[in-house]
């Protein structure tokens, strides 16, 4: 008797699926004509309406990565820090120097030059430069692609000035490259330039000392392993100062907390303590001594010798490091050579970017399809309350009619303010 009953009741649920299947189809077949003349109503006006829009070119140039070290500046190193602080640009310690090139490229400074250049703000029917920025922004697209090329897209109704956008803002990448290595350069070549007068003052002096030391004490003389240890401190104390001299460079473009300016800073630091055992000797774990005769344990004579000696040899390796400085940074800040190197450049787009028209008339038609079929029912809805739920259709007229005056009397509300104003 059960399974008859479960038999019964499967039956009835496969009818029912059948009707409301039946019924489904019933509604689309009933309403058809209209389904079919809406899309094809649908799809003629936005084609019609899709010749009328403009045809936009995207224009594009790439770059290639931007080299890492160079001479003395290195500039994509060093414009990290100073691109922050120069165009309100937020970039992370560990950004590539195309992720540099490409915040760069996104800059006012890169930007305004473009604007004025080709009168954009006349073509985007703007007045204020801000919404100029704002409306070229909106037609810029610039990313890093696979191991760091930089592609630069810019789209424009006109496909010439398209490309000439797309290469200008190369060229104002370029210059403002430019503009801020040979700065840094200037500033590093006069700070250089004044320790530079300092330490030829200093060895004129030193050397002056040790003439005078000599003159007196004609005897005294350095032995083999002195001289060697006197040349060691020269060369650690050369080493320090040229590491302080970088640290200050960079401390003025950078973070103290900067890694490269963290590590300058353990380096001077280890020096420091090289230079202390040369002074004072050292022992290694078994109590042997590391240099045998230290500056401290010379006699009183031959210690003032070490100290003079050193001073000269230390103040000889300053002076020779800091004039090969100045003059490597007086050749960067009057190089002229261009930062940026050019895979491909932008030429005029032969076909259009968009509006791809077929596309819109596609999604027209597919939407027209969603909604008719949704009106189709809807009308059968209503009309299927009207004949067998009279009650129910009153109420539905009557929650219609309450929604169309609240329509009315918005639209009065409008109407009224534009009158006024």
């Amino acid at each position: 008797m059960g399974e008859e009953k479960f038999n019964n009741s499967e039956s009835e649920s496969k009818e029912q699926e059948r009707i409301n299947l039946y019924t489904y189809l019933a509604v689309l077949v009933k309403y058809r004509r209209f389904i079919f003349f809406n899309f094809i109503l649908v799809c003629i006006i936005i084609a019609l309406f899709s010749l009328f829009l403009p045809n936009w070119y995207r224009a594009k140039t790439t770059l290639l990565p931007p080299e890492k070290g160079g001479s003395g500046i290195g500039l994509p190193s060093s414009l990290l820090g100073e691109f922050s602080a120069f165009s309100g640009l937020s970039l992370p310690v560990t950004a590539t120097p195309s992720d540099i090139f490409a915040a760069i490229l996104k800059s006012r400074s890169v930007i305004e030059p473009v604007i004025q250049k080709e009168n954009l703000l006349k073509v985007y029917k703007v007045k204020k430069l801000e919404d100029g920025r704002k409306a070229f922004f909106s037609h810029l697209q610039v990313k890093v692609e696979n191991e760091g090329i930089i592609s630069i897209k810019f789209e424009d109704k006109n496909r010439e000035r398209a490309a000439r956008v797309a290469n200008l803002l190369v060229e104002e990448l370029d210059r403002v490259n430019q503009m801020t290595s040979t700065s840094k350069a200037k500033n590093a070549r006069i700070f250089i330039e004044e320790r530079l007068n300092q330490t030829q003052a200093s060895l004129k002096a030193a050397e002056d000392s040790l003439r005078i030391f000599q003159e007196r004490n004609r005897a005294i003389v350095l032995d083999e392993q002195m001289k060697a240890s006197v040349q060691a401190a020269a060369e650690l104390k050369a080493q320090m100062v040229s590491a302080e001299i970088e640290m200050n460079v960079l401390g003025k473009n950078m973070s103290p907390n900067h890694p490269q300016i963290q590590q300058l800073r353990t380096r001077i630091k280890e020096i420091r303590k090289q230079l202390e055992i040369l002074e004072s000797g050292s022992q290694d774990s078994l109590g042997n001594k590391v240099l045998g005769v230290p500056f401290s344990q010379a006699p009183s004579l031959s210690l003032e010798l070490v100290r003079l000696s050193r001073e000269v040899k230390i103040q000889e390796k300053l002076f020779e490091l800091l004039t090969q400085q100045y003059e490597q940074y007086k050749i960067e800040e009057t190089k002229d050579t261009p930062t940026v190197q050019v895979l491909d450049k932008a030429t005029p787009p032969e076909k259009k970017f968009r509006p791809k028209r077929a596309n819109l008339v596609l999604i027209a038609g597919i939407a027209s399809l969603f909604l008719s079929v949704i009106f189709s029912f809807g009308l059968e809805y209503i009309e299927r309350t009207k004949r067998r739920q009279p009650a129910d259709f009153k109420k539905l007229e009557e929650i219609i009619s309450v929604v169309r005056k609240d329509l009315v009397g918005l639209k009065n509300i409008i109407t009224f303010r534009k009158k006024r104003s």
